[in-house]
């Protein structure tokens, strides 16, 4: 299994394999190491990248897809989600084509379940290690932030890496977000405690925790508002599918344990205030309300997939559906 940012690393030092394996259900994780892909491969070229999609195509038009060049040898990206769906001859065919790839084709797979052991998961990891793509744990998410710092240029004490973590750790994609943030708008190389104190520009953002309190008293008008406000801003329906998710489970094993609620040791994307509330929170729901919007969440993410989807309209059907 490959670490992540071992892989961007490689791919930043245009070391491009012409196939990956990305194994694990961390969207984020998966769009970011997709898009450092894109800014390699195509840094003076428009960007030709394709989506295949076993439930919408079938296993001949995924390899007619791959196997089709242009005279002009143009480099295509294709991402194909959930390959270990594809059954038959056409599996076989995929697993071929990653023994032998066509030149100036690169092909990401994608499998969201990092414990599938399908066979032709199996098959798959001898062409290619697998790129670990599960959500961090909260140990990881203080090198993912030092990651991003680096990114940027920048250096700084751990007492600020505490920080954001701390406030900004529910997800790699809120961490990525602040620091971005704080590097544009600190000048220095070393970013240290008092620069964020005396920079007025800098400052907290609860507005994804307000939006989940909000969901969890069930105030449609407030949701809606607050969803508005950070759809496009600092989150994506993408950013906020897990979370949700993680948060409806823990609602619906609060509402199996008489609404008493045990926080798990387990990495939770979610914050601490959000835990602490969740035994109240589930009061207000029934066990079938909490089942269908888990179920809508669902829904979403395969609709997000296909890259066609509005953010703000998905976010704002679903809390319709799951307060209103």
């Amino acid at each position: 299994m490959i670490e992540l940012k071992s892989a961007i690393r490689s791919v930043q030092n245009n070391s491009i394999k012409p196939i990956y394996f990305l194994k694990g259900g961390d969207h984020f994780l998966q769009n970011f190491f997709i898009e450092k892909i894109c800014n390699s491969l195509f840094k003076l070229e428009k960007i030709n990248k394709s989506f295949l999609i076993p439930n919408e195509m079938s296993g001949k038009e995924i390899i007619d897809s791959l196997l089709f060049s242009d005279l002009f040898s143009t480099k295509k990206l294709f991402i194909l989600r959930d390959p270990q769906q594809i059954k038959g001859k056409p599996a076989k065919d995929i697993l071929e084509y990653c023994s032998n790839p066509i030149p100036n084709h690169f092909l990401v797979l994608v499998n969201d379940n990092f414990m599938d052991n399908s066979s032709f998961t199996r098959s798959l990891t001898k062409i290619t290690d697998p790129i670990n793509v599960s959500t961090p744990f909260a140990t990881d998410l203080y090198k993912w932030a030092r990651f991003f710092f680096k990114e940027n240029g920048k250096n700084t004490d751990s007492i600020i890496i505490e920080e954001i973590v701390e406030n900004y750790g529910d997800s790699v994609f809120n961490i990525k977000n602040e620091i971005d943030k704080i590097c544009i708008l600190i000048d220095s190389d070393i970013i240290k405690s008092d620069d964020l104190n005396i920079s007025n520009g800098w400052r907290r953002s609860r507005k994804r925790w307000e939006l989940f309190t909000s969901i969890g008293k069930r105030d449609l008008e407030k949701s809606i508002k607050l969803s508005k406000e950070i759809i496009g801003d600092a989150e994506t329906m993408i950013s906020l599918i897990y979370p949700l998710t993680s948060f409806f489970q823990e609602l619906l094993y609060a509402k199996m344990n008489n609404g008493t609620y045990s926080q798990s040791n387990s990495y939770i994307p979610l914050s601490k205030s959000i835990k602490n509330n969740i035994a109240l929170f589930s009061k207000g729901y029934t066990r079938q309300q909490i089942e269908k919007s888990i179920k809508k969440l669902e829904k979403i993410e395969r609709k997000q997939k296909t890259s066609t989807s509005n953010d703000e309209s998905d976010l704002i059907h679903f809390l319709y559906d799951a307060i209103g």
